[in-house]
């Protein structure tokens, strides 16, 4: 358990690298009833989050994980590929446009379906936790401990999500000024970040995969 926690908590910081997903969550801070809807935003979020981490943890488990190197493997190689696969996807998406930002309330369904969309279309973060998953599923640990790890890598990689909520539920008025200089800095950059966070991980899954497979 020692020795996978802290693979969970690396592949957490790199699901955790989600533009588009904070780009969403400030826009709806920017709306009325900003503290129920951001919440509703993360409930959604994180309910297709677990989802995909559930499935991905029962397909694994019965396909054999932990019990087969050249399964895992396959896996890691799997993964690498699909990296590469959305790299066109990240290159060719738009960036929201700054009306976005406007004011109006999304609504409590509206918020949470938001979020569930802001989840669904996030292809890095969906690729990089299924990968947190694959080393849960390969660690052969205690159903307690397997719930721990799904926990904290869950936990992990909502951190981009709930410091941006924590920072405007302390301080509202504050937050706003910060947040926009966020979002604008996003909004420029967000595709950049998106292609080379999916080439990082895309080389290390391949060479990982490949290794175990040689």
């Amino acid at each position: 358990m020692s020795n996978l926690l802290p693979k969970v908590v690396i592949a957490g910081l790199g699901a955790a690298v989600s533009p588009v997903a904070v780009i969403l969550l400030i826009t709806v801070l920017f709306r009325d009833h900003a503290r129920r809807n951001s919440l509703l935003f993360l409930a959604g979020f994180t309910l297709v989050l677990v989802a995909i981490g559930v499935i991905s943890m029962t397909l694994m488990d019965s396909a054999g994980s932990g019990r087969t190197g050249r399964f895992d493997a396959y896996i890691d190689v799997a993964l690498g590929a699909l990296c590469l696969a959305f790299i066109p996807v990240a290159v060719r998406r738009k960036p929201k446009s700054q009306r976005e930002a406007g004011a109006g309330d999304l609504g409590a369904w509206g918020a949470f379906s938001r979020g569930m969309l802001a989840m669904l279309v996030n292809s890095s973060t969906m690729v990089i936790y299924i990968a947190g998953v694959h080393e849960i599923s390969g660690a052969d640990a205690s159903f307690a401990g397997t719930v721990l790890a799904m926990a904290v890598l869950t936990a992990v990689t909502l951190l981009t999500l709930l410091i941006p909520i924590a920072i405007y539920f302390v301080w509202p008025r504050r937050a706003q000024k910060a947040l926009g200089s966020m979002r604008a800095w996003l909004l420029g950059r967000s595709k950049v970040i998106g292609v080379a966070l999916l080439t990082v991980f895309a080389a290390y899954f391949l060479a990982k995969g490949i290794i175990k497979l040689a």
